[in-house]
């Protein structure tokens, strides 16, 4: 009988993995209509091959032990909006992370989540009882606009514009540019979208501030590193540069360079840890520097402990270059 009982779970195992759900997240009746009945599913639990991650609510055991931190969140994030019975959507940092928005902490505190009514937030942070550690719940009441909400796989989830303007108001103002930036870089989101969030959202508090932070965004920046590059060397007193801007010579393209003081005939690149992998990749940018050089303009480059550490010595740098340039 227990051997015949090993192959129902094993079975049942393979099922379930087959399941397509948010996160791997798999409410109770997803498990039966996969011809996996209670006892079964019982049988997997007591064998810690599934785990309940709240009241109906449950993942398999090795998806679960084999996720990052982040997986991890978006995990807790499918089941809590499975629990609900009401429309509810990821919101702030929770939505940040879905939609791959820069943070400065690699997973939220919190299951961040945003609904249309008070109804419901019991089923939200009904826990199971089961030895995993659950983050808490935060959820936010607000009249949400079609227009604002979307999904990205499978998990409900505010819109670009309305994840970056809600996540930003936990980090601190150049990160709030950055997430700015990326959400314009997506291209899902304009200055404009932004304004219009802000100015809806403006009973949360902290206008002024995402105002300020909306201002000094553009669509050009494609990493945080060159974004806070910008903001850093703005405030040494250099004019704000152009973003991605495209070089040609006679062999055509030859790429888009992060950032150009076109009038001083200087170009700044924000190399980040991972931007050459091989050398390959080291030798193909010597070319591309040599044939910009060649057009009369002045590479500078620095990396992030650099702008961070000895921000007044990159803006020397680029100072040098002009200089040298002329």
């Amino acid at each position: 009988m227990a051997g015949s009982m090993d192959v129902l779970v094993r079975d049942a195992i393979a099922r379930a993995a087959l399941i397509e759900s948010p996160a791997g997240v798999l409410r109770r009746r997803d498990l039966v209509a996969a011809g996996i009945p209670d006892g079964i599913q019982s049988a997997m639990f007591r064998r810690r091959l599934l785990v309940r991650i709240r009241h109906g609510i449950y993942v398999l055991a090795d998806r679960l032990e084999a996720a990052s931190e982040a997986e991890r969140h978006r995990i807790h994030l499918a089941a809590a909006i499975g629990a609900a019975t009401q429309p509810t959507w990821a919101f702030g940092a929770s939505a940040a992370l879905v939609h791959g928005l820069p943070l400065p902490f690699d997973v939220p505190e919190h299951v961040e989540l945003l609904r249309q009514s008070r109804q419901d937030e019991r089923s939200l942070a009904r826990a199971s009882r089961h030895p995993l550690t659950l983050p808490s719940i935060r959820v936010t009441t607000h009249v949400v606009d079609e227009q604002d909400v979307t999904c990205v796989a499978g998990i409900p989830v505010v819109s670009v514009p309305l994840a970056a303007l809600s996540a930003a108001r936990e980090v601190s103002h150049r990160r709030q540019v950055a997430l700015f930036d990326a959400a314009l870089w997506s291209r899902s989101a304009t200055q404009d979208d932004l304004l219009r969030l802000s100015e809806e959202w403006r009973s949360r508090g902290g206008k002024a501030q995402l105002d300020r932070a909306i201002a000094r965004s553009r669509p050009g920046a494609q990493t945080v590193l060159e974004t806070l590059s910008r903001l850093i060397l703005v405030d040494q007193g250099l004019p704000e540069p152009q973003l991605q801007v495209a070089f040609h010579d006679r062999g055509g393209l030859i790429g888009y360079v992060d950032m150009c003081w076109a009038d001083w005939r200087v170009i700044g690149e924000a190399d980040g840890r991972l931007k050459y992998d091989s050398r390959e990749d080291l030798v193909n940018e010597k070319i591309r520097e040599d044939r910009l050089r060649a057009l009369g303009f002045r590479v500078v480059r620095w990396m992030w402990t650099d702008i961070h550490e000895r921000p007044a010595d990159v803006a020397s740098w680029i100072r040098e270059g002009r200089r040298r340039s002329a």
